[in-house]
């Protein structure tokens, strides 16, 4: 809750709290969400950075699934009021169990999805928004696309923190610019290697401080005169 100018406090909407609930407190004051940090996680930290999500991230989510949990139960819907029965002739078959049982899926992995946001998994959200746009896939192919496009860029994020440590635009062009490309990454390597451990750095071998006595040598024996 936010307090007002007369010292009172205004109640949330619902909105508010449900966003509130996955992004962590303050997320839900109406404060604007600020860009990328530009600066650099360090390497023993990525991995944590990529597990989780940010509140950014969260809030992408969080809104792409409630989007997939009302078009999971309108779409379905429309679909068994408008084709309830699909008449071939004499025979008629009938089109709402389908259309129902693929609602009850998506339902099912947008619960899935809630509870993969709530614990702050990355690679289980982004997998369930792939499963809800290949399964909206069948009902709008435009609207499955979005549901994909939303967990591949979390898995792009997730790829850049791994890579170069922020997910700043910024940050990534100044950190790619800095590292060595191509030809010079390849000189740089063989220059690595020849002063470490390659074959112009190797000494020479030295003798051995053991004596080894050197084997007698053998003797001739002379041939028998021939008779």
């Amino acid at each position: 809750m936010s307090p007002s100018g007369n010292g009172t406090s205004k109640p949330q909407t619902f909105s508010a709290r449900l966003m509130g609930a996955f992004t962590g407190p303050g997320a839900s004051r109406g404060s604007q969400e600020k860009p990328d940090p530009a600066e650099i996680i360090p390497v023993e930290e990525r991995k944590a950075a990529m597990v989780g999500l940010d509140r950014m991230e969260t809030k992408w989510a969080l809104g792409a699934l409630i989007a997939a949990t009302v078009a999971g139960i309108a779409i379905p819907l429309y679909f068994t009021v408008a084709n309830k029965v699909s008449k071939n002739g004499k025979n008629s078959i009938a089109v709402a169990p389908d259309a129902k049982l693929l609602g009850l899926v998506i339902l099912v992995l947008c619960a899935i999805g809630f509870a993969a946001l709530w614990k702050r998994k990355r690679t289980l959200v982004a997998f369930d928004l792939f499963l809800l746009g290949f399964a909206f896939t069948l009902f709008v192919g435009l609207l499955g696309f979005v549901f994909i496009l939303v967990g591949g860029w979390l898995m792009l994020r997730a790829w850049r923190l791994n890579k170069y440590g922020t997910t700043n635009s910024k940050a990534i062009a100044r950190e790619a610019a800095t590292r060595p490309r191509g030809r010079q990454r390849k000189e740089a390597a063989q220059s690595t290697s020849k002063t470490s451990g390659g074959p112009a750095a190797r000494k020479p071998p030295t003798a051995s401080k053991r004596y080894t006595p050197k084997a007698p040598a053998r003797k001739k024996i002379p041939k028998a005169p021939p008779e």
